[in-house]
């Protein structure tokens, strides 16, 4: 397919409209409107939600080709579509972006890149084979200030990088992890999912850290694990707290501390500290730059659905200018490799039930579980680098790594083609 122009506006596909595939529906009105797009082909498997036929008929206005699988959708619009959005469960990440390389599309998927690091290679092999590019979703870092602080950090800006601290708190309810089949696991629908706070909601701030910390050579850090605490309150495969400590081969020294369980609500925060100053970036709040010398600065930063927006921007614009910067699979690949040996490095294990307060979601209702004290730990324990152990949370019980799970194959992935729930 020839590259759009300014007289035609890139071809764009998307996969879903309910979800949050109806967020990246909503990101692309606007565009539309503007005929910086045209909405040319969606998937809709699930045509009896009245959310998707209520999208059915707006997108039929549109004269958008609607498809009931992505198989047809990728053999009716193979070498047609300039764009492929792909905002579907992790476990489908992989496959939906390899097929839709090899039907010609550039594609932009939904964080993260793929459950699993041989998932990745399967995505990076597929572009080089197709001489197509996948943009990921990591929002936050295709925005200037993600870029300038990049620049800035690798020209000494605070000096020498010593450390590197996230923190994230967002109480989530039971049904949080029964709003579909994937949440919470491990594995789901023959692929790896290894769903947790660190590779789904607070992604974009471990994804963020990386990239800040990287050398100028390399697209993202590569910290290994050195103490993981990883525990959980609900009743899933994986974990739904974390305490992650690792270091660099550089000497960076990384804390990351996540949390869908405590009762406290605490916006995610990266502070990076050099040898003259610190930098504190604050979700959707701010960016403060001190020195130790006295001087900084303070920039306001933007709130989620500018993210998104700058991010579509950037891609769309890679689309016609090919030296645009994207958030591209050797950055998001980092981020997957590190997940991976999060997982290898402990057990997950159970918050002893004494502990655990039931209470009710304030915005929903729904049951909500909480760790007495949890919130308070982990803020003080990002503070000062430490553990949770040390402020006295043991495990109730422990359950062993699970094994690598073998290198995922197109032919494995095409025995589950036909099951829709993606």
């Amino acid at each position: 397919m020839s590259s759009p122009s300014a007289a035609r506006p890139p071809r764009v596909a998307l996969i879903g409209v309910t979800g949050y595939a109806g967020v990246y529906l909503g990101m692309l009105r606007p565009f539309r409107a503007r005929r910086e797009l045209e909405l040319a082909a969606v998937v809709i498997i699930n045509p009896g939600d009245p959310e998707a036929a209520a999208a059915a008929v707006e997108l039929t206005a549109w004269g958008a080709n609607l498809y009931d699988s992505t198989a047809a959708l990728f053999a009716a619009e193979a070498g047609r579509i300039d764009l492929c959005l792909i905002p579907t469960g992790i476990a489908w990440h992989a496959r939906l972006t390899v097929a839709a390389l090899r039907a010609g599309m550039h594609v932009l998927v939904e964080k993260p890149l793929a459950g699993s690091v041989a998932d990745t290679a399967l995505i990076r092999a597929a572009e080089r084979e197709t001489g197509r590019w996948v943009a990921v979703g990591f929002q936050d870092i295709y925005s200037r200030e993600a870029r300038d602080l990049r620049a800035g950090l690798l020209a000494g800006l605070i000096g020498p990088l010593r450390s590197v601290s996230v923190l994230g708190l967002w109480p989530r309810p039971v049904t949080y992890y029964t709003r579909n089949h994937w949440a919470g696991r491990l594995r789901s629908d023959q692929a790896d999912v290894y769903d947790s706070p660190l590779n789904n909601a607070f992604a974009h701030f471990v994804n963020l850290a990386l990239y800040f910390a990287a050398p100028a050579t390399e697209p993202g850090a590569a910290p290994v694990c050195e103490d993981v605490e990883l525990f959980r309150v609900n009743a899933i495969e994986s974990f739904d707290t974390a305490v992650v400590r690792a270091r660099s081969a550089g000497g960076v020294d990384f804390w990351f501390g996540f949390s869908h369980s405590t009762q406290e609500f605490h916006q995610p925060e990266i502070l990076i500290t050099g040898a003259r100053g610190r930098a504190h970036w604050v979700h959707e709040k701010h960016l403060v730059i001190k020195s130790d010398d006295g001087g900084g600065s303070v920039m306001p930063l933007p709130d989620a659905f500018t993210f998104r927006h700058r991010m579509l921007m950037s891609v769309l614009a890679r689309l016609r200018e090919p030296g645009t910067w994207i958030c591209d699979t050797a950055v998001a690949a980092r981020h997957t490799a590190f997940i991976r040996s999060v997982h290898d490095r402990a057990p997950v294990r159970d918050f002893p039930a004494a502990w655990v307060k039931r209470g009710r979601d304030p915005e929903t209702g729904a049951d909500l579980l909480t760790v007495t004290g949890l919130g308070a730990a982990l803020r003080e324990a990002f503070q000062d680098g430490g553990t949770l152990a040390a402020r006295g949370f043991g495990p109730a019980r422990e359950y062993p790594v699970p094994p690598p799970a073998a290198s995922a194959n197109l032919s494995s992935w095409a025995a589950a083609a036909a099951n829709p729930a993606i």
